[in-house]
């Protein structure tokens, strides 16, 4: 019907209208004047798939680039040719549907169509979300520029799985959704797992949109994967069409634009709140010995089995001491999955509790489940690189005191030879290893660390360090808290047994809990205008605010106590920094001469090791499956 085709063309002269005013061209693009053919890689056939409307964005040749405006709605005259022909198109569309499929050129995301322009406008104006195409790609060269590895991680993502429209803004999500779905890179995902993803995304981006979505900030495919994270994919499979709503209104401030940006705050300064005059007045403390904070600790295991949340024990009894009767604290043990942590943090929420520690990276998705259950409840997870604003995060730049360790086992050993024992990779044990080679490279050039992980399947790193016979050893950061071995930190090994413990690098969790809980008491922990940014904020502490430290031997001596006091005075008054100046990887130069130091995200998500460390970081399949676990929920990609 022409009267179809009218309307159809009142929406195209809008779309043309709008353009010029905004100075923009008002037809549609054509592919062939976007393309150097300088740039570009091949065309490689994907065959018949069922794309989506919304990112069919132009033409691939200029024939019938002026027969539509932006919006691919007509805009010739009703008395044409063209007219008649997208008239009985329409007619036919409305009686059978589109049956032959398009020929669309698929270039960075987006299609230009060769043949089925009218097909395309048709389905538009009808309302359709999708239409069958067979699909040329064109691939760019590789380059280095963000949004081109991006993509070819999408190009790569798409091989295994066949899903076209989820897309991700940041670089390694893919890799990261597909280790969350259970999948390893490069794994051809079941006809099965494809269709449920479909379905899911389907669903749930219909429904994000439908909340106002695109005024979020966050692109369909973040706030989808952000949302299987919280609540399961499963949940957008059975759920109703209500909670689901209920559940992305939940996550509305996770979504906003400000929203995901890691924020490494490394100077309790940041999150001061800003003065004003009422403030002067109301600037005592509403906690008291009637109505004291009440603090809950989570730790994975027990204290007697556990060094880890021995540590953080000590460091919630310091609090405890330190603040007297403003705060009131309690610790739940042996919270080792996640149906214990969401049990635990109700019992500690039922408590009373105002603010909950949780101290193992695994424990931060049902944290931020119950942090969004219970918004008056402040948690914190003891990990760094989070991405959610719901909860906090808290770690040591451990990688300071690695440094030390680095430099204080050049100078004892004799040779060049050292050992250094990782568990597994996560945010910030890469930079702890390649400090620590800087470390030793700063007093001996020649200096070679060999790296050994412990979580890898069938690890043995203390005979492979006594076949090699290396010595002076960076072993782990703790040991049991009942037991007496003395194989942790940094010692000397006389065939396989310690003869001399050196050093060791700790964490002084009670005088991080000590700023945290300030913050709150004196209220700048939800007043500042960090917290008010919606960003990620991930409290990465160090040396200078006395969250870690070096503990040296008593027999040490005193020349090596005194170096390691020079560089650490250095280090805390910021005139050395381990990673500024030239650096070198396995591979590359990394930065040059006088170059300053790395930005702190670098540091903290960095997957390369120092050009004297002899070691690699394993494939996650080499890994145990404990350690596995314990990878995939501390977010790291491998």
């Amino acid at each position: 019907m022409i009267d179809d085709y009218i309307e159809a063309k009142k929406l195209g002269d809008r779309a043309y209208r709008n353009a010029l005013l905004f100075g923009e061209s008002p037809y549609l693009e054509a592919l062939d004047d976007k393309l150097n053919k300088e740039e570009i890689q091949g065309e490689y056939r994907l065959g018949l798939l069922e794309i989506p409307l919304t990112d069919i964005v132009g033409t691939k040749t200029k024939s019938r680039q002026q027969s539509f405006a932006k919006n691919f709605m007509p805009i010739l005259r009703p008395n044409t040719e063209f007219a008649s022909k997208w008239s009985a198109l329409y007619d036919s569309a409305r009686e059978e549907g589109i049956r032959e499929p398009i020929i669309v050129y698929e270039y960075m995301y987006k299609f230009y169509v060769l043949e089925g322009n009218k097909r395309v406008s048709v389905s538009r104006y009808n309302g359709a979300v999708s239409i069958p195409a067979t699909v040329i790609r064109i691939l760019p060269k590789r380059t280095e520029e963000r949004e081109n590895k991006l993509y070819y991680e999408f190009v790569d993502f798409f091989k295994s799985s066949g899903i076209y429209n989820i897309h991700f803004s940041e670089l390694g999500a893919y890799e990261r959704f597909t280790q969350f779905l259970g999948m390893k890179s490069g794994e051809p995902w079941s006809s099965e797992l494809s269709k449920d993803v479909r379905a899911a995304f389907a669903r749930f981006s219909e429904l994000y949109f439908s909340i106002g979505g695109k005024k979020l900030g966050a692109t369909a495919g973040d706030a989808f994967f952000l949302y299987i994270t919280v609540y399961g994919m499963a949940s957008i499979l059975d759920n109703s069409t209500e909670n689901i709503k209920e559940n992305l209104e939940k996550l509305r401030n996770e979504y906003k634009k400000s929203a995901g940006e890691v924020v490494l705050v490394q100077n309790p300064g940041e999150v001061k709140k800003n003065t004003g005059f009422l403030d002067i007045f109301s600037s005592g403390s509403l906690y008291d010995g009637k109505n004291p904070l009440h603090i809950a600790f989570l730790y994975e295991r027990t204290v007697e089995s556990s060094s880890w949340a021995y540590s953080h024990e000590l460091g919630r009894n310091y609090i405890q001491e330190k603040f007297k009767e403003q705060v009131e604290s309690r610790s739940w043990e042996n919270c080792n999955t996640d149906e214990r942590v969401k049990e635990k943090i109700e019992e500690a929420i039922a408590w009373g509790a105002d603010v909950i520690f949780t101290t193992a990276p695994f424990m931060a998705q049902e944290g931020v489940k119950l942090a969004l259950e219970h918004p008056d409840v402040s948690i914190l997870n003891c990990s760094v690189n989070a991405s959610y604003n719901s909860i906090r995060t808290y770690y040591g730049r451990m990688y300071e005191a690695k440094f030390l360790m680095g430099a204080l086992a050049a100078s004892i050993t004799d040779g060049n030879d050292l050992g250094y024992v990782e568990q597994f990779p996560l945010y910030g044990t890469v930079s702890n290893i390649n400090a620590f080679a800087i470390g030793a490279q700063f007093i001996n050039p020649w200096a070679k660390v060999h790296l050994s992980w412990s979580g890898v399947e069938g690890a043995d790193w203390k005979e492979e360090f006594r076949e090699k016979g290396i010595r002076t050893i960076s072993g782990p950061e703790f040991t049991k808290p009942f037991e007496r071995s003395r194989d942790f930190g940094l010692y000397i090994s006389r065939e396989g047994e310690v003869s001399f413990n050196i050093a060791a690098a700790v964490y002084n969790w009670g005088r991080y809990y000590e700023i945290i809980l300030r913050s709150i008491l004196e209220g700048s922990y939800h007043s500042s205008s960090l917290a008010k940014s919606h960003s990620a904020l991930n409290y990465y502490y160090g040396l200078k605010e006395g969250v870690i430290d070096v503990i040296l031997s008593a027999n040490l001596n005193y020349s090596s106590k005194k170096l390691l006091s020079i560089l650490e005075r250095e280090i805390i008054e910021g005139r050395l920094r381990p990673f500024a100046g030239e650096i070198h990887s396995q591979e590359e130069k990394i930065q040059d001469e006088g170059a300053d130091s790395l930005e702190m995200d670098e540091i903290v998500d960095m997957r390369w090791l120092n050009d004297n460390v002899l070691g690699e970081i394993p494939p996650l399949d080499s890994f145990t499956k404990e350690s596995r676990e314990a990878i995939l929920s501390g977010g790291f990609l491998l």
